[in-house]
């Protein structure tokens, strides 16, 4: 929007008092080419439809330059083109703020509208930088009276260099303005809502560039001249005064091969960045992965890497592919006549095991043919430039029964083997109990149906709920259990027997079917020796007092007793072992 020139003057004078401010908090000057000539373009009222013009010819360039940006402005501003702010942020350029309506004169309005017309802005860039960073403001005309300095919780970044490209709209008197006016540590005052103010300042870019320019941002203009930005304070240019920065280089990314995979790690010489990444070609961003420590890697990744500095800064970007070390398949194991068979889905891989539940190592049994396995047997498949396998333990109960997730030293090994040799609980799969699968309403009133002999009840049932499949395994223990009365539904339509069973809801569901089968259920226990026992249901008092006192369920610790916790197939094994030592 065209500037009034009595506001720039006026603006322009204010500046001059403000300049020691802003070199006030400079950092220890550090050995760099202190012959470098570095120069901010800065483009406000937009974006436009010429911004991606204008990015073209940045990329084109290698030049970086801010944008100071409306909420809206007519036809222009980030609501009109809120998909191009993308586009700046992955190519390394800042997102700036300018106010939502750009109102004129802006030092006349109130604190409160001031820091709205702000913060508006700020959370239109927050939502496309991918999170919230310090950003630069410029206020619409240059203003700097009324409650602007004292509300603006930013810095507040003016200019050095006007072409008055919205007076003059020939490229021609733009270029000549820009090189005119041209010094190093300048920001230059351009908007690219003109198209002839993008023509000529892609000109002068040409131009300067040949001169030796360096085309920054106006946050790493400040940086590399040593100037901390400071909420509040006026910045118009960064000249040099024997501090020149060399800018942000990008992160390296190493690696190093492990025992679990290779082990990759980024790093960074500058300091205040945060590192992000993806797992792509896709540039990082503020929303992206946060680094905190090493990745491991098993299958060739590539990773993209940047630092992003307080300002929404970004560093180079680094991208390679880390070969990984791939994983030799777990051996998959079959029993039969008591024989254990050994395979690996690896080609090429051997096995080694062991039969006195020791780690087994490439200096182990190798795996040759099918072989008797003791109560605790180990394996494990290796090949040369392959990751090991997970070690595989494969358990015999004493009923002779093989898992690989029933240790022999766990608590629930033995109530595992008697549940299962009596047909109470099956294993999830030929090989697997999963002990620390929660039970579900299915699951349960499977195993009431089990210990009650499983009953004849009849044909032709019409199961009363609409989310029980007929041919389900638990479709006839649901119907047995709700003509019962051991269970009910939600309501007459819904029993969801997905959903997983309470430890006190077990308890009920056990202590109905004691009831059923006319065992005796009239001893309590005193609950209040655990300081949880105030969660117990209404509903379920007896049976927890009951199933306390006969053993059935003990504290999940010795003080606690987790009514509301849910109940675990381990569990539901211990539990079954103990109610049927009571029949």
């Amino acid at each position: 929007m065209k500037k009034r020139l009595t506001a720039l003057l006026l603006g322009l004078t204010l500046l001059i008092a403000c300049l020691p401010l802003a070199a006030a908090t400079e950092e220890t000057p550090v050995a760099a080419n202190t012959s470098a000539k570095l120069i901010a373009f800065t483009f406000d009222d937009g974006p436009s439809t010429y911004t991606s013009t204008l990015l073209d010819g940045l990329k084109a360039r290698g030049a970086k330059a801010t944008f100071f940006m409306n909420g809206t402005n007519g036809s222009h501003g980030i609501v009109n083109h809120k998909d191009i702010l993308t586009r700046m942020r992955d190519e390394g350029h800042q997102l700036a703020n300018h106010t939502y309506q750009h109102l004129i004169p802006f030092d006349n309005y109130s604190a409160s509208t001031i820091s709205s017309e702000v913060s508006r802005v700020e959370s239109l860039l927050f939502d496309r930088m991918g999170g919230s960073y310090t950003d630069m403001v410029r206020t619409p005309g240059g203003a700097l009276g009324g409650a602007v300095k004292s509300t603006v919780a930013a810095p507040i970044i003016l200019w050095s260099v006007d072409p008055l490209d919205w007076k003059y709209r020939n490229a021609n008197t733009v270029y000549n303005n820009i090189i005119k006016g041209a010094h190093d540590g300048a920001i230059v005052l351009t908007h690219d809502i003109y198209q002839t103010s993008v023509q000529g300042a892609l000109r002068a870019i040409d131009t300067l560039k040949a001169q030796g320019y360096e085309f920054v941002t106006v946050a790493e203009l400040l940086r590399r001249r040593g100037i901390t930005p400071q909420n509040g304070v006026v910045y118009t240019s960064a000249p040099n005064k024997g501090t020149n920065l060399p800018a942000y280089t990008a992160p390296t990314i190493t690696s190093t091969p492990g025992d679990n995979g290779v082990s990759v790690t980024f790093s960074t010489a500058d300091k205040g960045l945060t590192l992000y990444y993806t797992t792509s070609t896709a540039t990082p961003h503020l929303s992206s992965t946060k680094y905190t420590g090493p990745i491991t890697i098993t299958k060739d990744t590539t990773f993209t890497v940047v630092g992003i500095d307080k300002y929404g800064t970004r560093t180079p970007v680094t991208t390679k592919t880390v070969a990984g070390i791939p994983p030799t398949a777990a051996p998959t194991v079959s029993y039969e006549n008591g024989l254990l068979t050994l395979s690996c889905a690896t080609a090429g891989a051997s096995i080694y095991y062991t039969t006195d539940g020791s780690t087994p190592t490439a200096e182990s049994t190798p795996y040759t043919g099918p072989f008797t396995p003791t109560t605790t047997t180990k394996c494990i498949a290796m090949r040369s430039g392959h990751l090991n396998s997970p070690v595989i333990t494969c358990t015999l109960t004493e009923y002779g029964r093989l898992f690989t997730d029933v240790p022999a030293e766990s608590w629930y090994y033995d109530s595992v083997g008697e549940i299962v040799e009596q047909g109470l609980m099956n294993g999830t799969s030929a090989y697997t109990f999963s002990p620390d699968t929660v039970v579900t309403r299915a699951m349960l009133t499977t195993v009431l149906y089990n210990l009650a002999g499983k009953p004849e009840v009849g044909d032709n049932l019409g199961y009363p709920y609409a989310d029980v499949d007929a041919n389900a395994y638990y479709a006839l223990p649901v119907y047995w259990a709700r003509a019962n009365g051991l269970v009910t539904g939600y309501n007459d339509e819904t029993f969801a027997p997905n959903d997983t069973v309470t430890r006190e809801q077990a308890a009920v569901l056990l202590y109905r079917l004691a009831n059923y089968l006319g065992m005796d259920t009239s001893a309590r226990a005193d609950l209040s020796v655990y300081t949880d026992a105030a969660q117990v249901s209404a509903y379920a008092q007896d049976a927890m007092q009951w199933a306390v006192s006969v053993g059935l369920i003990s504290g999940r610790t010795a003080t606690t007793l987790a009514p509301q916790g849910s109940a675990t197939r381990a569990e539901g094994a211990k539990i079954l072992t103990s109610f049927t030592a009571l029949t």
